[in-house]
């Protein structure tokens, strides 16, 4: 029997989803841990249940720490290459220690018991449940995003760590109280500046199927032949059964930001057989053209359409190089945003602000230090310099705008 872990209703086996509310059903099993206690982690609600282990929240006993416990189903409890695998999962993201990746902080196997791993509880929403529910993402913050992936990526392939699994569903949206002042346009064609709300902060979750290039009896793991991952994410080496390396995650990457600006991933069929040959054999579509309503620049459009190359020696080569592309996209998008001008005049001011802006979130979004300017960011900014004094006046016409803006989008276009 099914059982719903907001109602406790029960359904047939059969059933995935709660008829009342639409929650995922889970095991009787699950349901009845809740509100015991295992190692020195009490067990309060049921987060979600992959293919694995059940993920619950909970608290520290004694210190009243809130917690994320994911306990290894018991059928799989006494198979010692399962206990690896969920063993590998831990040690993966620990062995990482990046601000973009969960943490995991305890591991256990009791006598007689579950075997299980504690982790750092998150309070926010994954990707998959916001373009869910709130449809394609806009693409300043999917850029945003894309980029903080990149990061926590970036830093798992240089300990030898490819996730092999990425999907909306394995990214955690957190929400972090604002930091900056926005400058946009209002209805009227007057600069205003406004706080930002909140933004964005990503963990990567779920490294259950990650491929660890070190030398480790316990941790190695290469299946010739078997596939590992979701299809609709699935490199085409990766839906081929081919080994992998971590230009595999690049690829997945792309599709993640293909679907969060379209709101749909580009390859989907009814049998996962055929979004996999879709992706061995198929052209991606142009996100432009797949969903025209959207607003994706032509630049946006190259990052996804190089991150999915079929071949992966045509694909970005390490993550490095993808952010530096995502840096080009966002930075011109921000100059559109915060610093280009509008038809009519642009205030002194304001348009200093706005150029002030743009350096203080790009040196953020790409470096993540606000103390220091990258060379990235400074880059970045003696293109807008150069765009500037090409253009000559401080007032500027909707057509030097538009001009302005156009030889930014150039500029970048060349540089790379």
């Amino acid at each position: 029997m099914k059982v719903c872990p907001r109602c406790f209703t029960r359904f047939p086996d059969g059933e995935r989803f709660c008829l009342h509310d639409s929650a995922i059903l889970v095991e009787e099993e699950d349901i009845a841990r809740l509100g015991t206690s295992i190692g020195n982690y009490r067990l309060d609600k049921i987060l979600g249940r992959g293919g694995m282990g059940t993920v619950y929240s909970g608290e520290h006993i004694y210190i009243k720490k809130p917690v994320a416990v994911k306990v290894l189903h018991p059928q799989f409890a006494r198979y010692q290459e399962a206990i690896h695998r969920f063993l590998r999962e831990a040690r993966a993201a620990t062995s990482i220690n990046h601000a973009n990746i969960v943490d995991v902080t305890d591991f256990g196997i009791l006598a007689e018991g579950p075997v299980y791993f504690v982790m750092e509880y998150l309070d926010g929403k994954s990707l998959e449940d916001v373009i869910e529910k709130e449809g394609a993402v806009e693409l300043h913050r999917a850029l945003n995003i894309a980029n903080q992936i990149a990061l926590a990526l970036e830093a798992a392939h240089t300990v030898g760590v490819i996730h092999r699994d990425l999907k909306p569903d394995n990214i955690m949206l957190l929400k972090r109280p604002g930091r900056r002042d926005l400058v946009r346009m209002a209805p009227d064609q007057s600069w205003i500046t406004e706080r930002e709300e909140s933004y964005d902060f990503v963990k990567v979750l779920d490294f259950g199927i990650a491929k660890v290039l070190v030398q480790d009896e316990l941790l190695a793991e290469t299946v010739q032949g078997a596939v590992f991952g979701t299809p609709e994410y699935m490199s085409p080496e990766a839906a081929r059964g081919e080994d992998v390396d971590h230009r595999a995650d690049v690829y997945s990457l792309g599709v993640i930001l293909f679907d969060m600006l379209c709101g749909r991933p580009p390859f989907e069929a009814p049998q996962s057989s055929e979004v996999l040959a879709m992706h061995i054999h198929s052209n991606p579509p142009s996100p432009r053209e797949f969903a025209p309503h959207r607003e994706i620049t032509e630049m946006a459009e190259a990052v996804i359409l190089r991150a999915m190359q079929k071949d992966p020696g045509r694909r970005y080569q390490d993550m490095t190089d993808f952010r530096r592309d995502l840096a080009n996209a966002y930075g011109s998008i921000s100059y559109r945003r915060h610093g280009g001008p509008g038809p009519g005049m642009t205030p002194r001011g304001e348009e200093a602000r706005a150029k002030k802006r743009l350096t203080e979130e790009l040196d953020e979004w790409i470096t993540g230090d606000a103390t220091s300017m990258s060379l990235e960011q400074a880059r970045m900014l003696s293109v807008v310099e150069t765009a500037e004094k090409s253009f000559g006046p401080r007032t500027m016409s909707p057509q030097e705008a538009e001009r302005l803006a156009n030889a930014l989008d150039r500029a970048l276009d060349d540089d790379e």
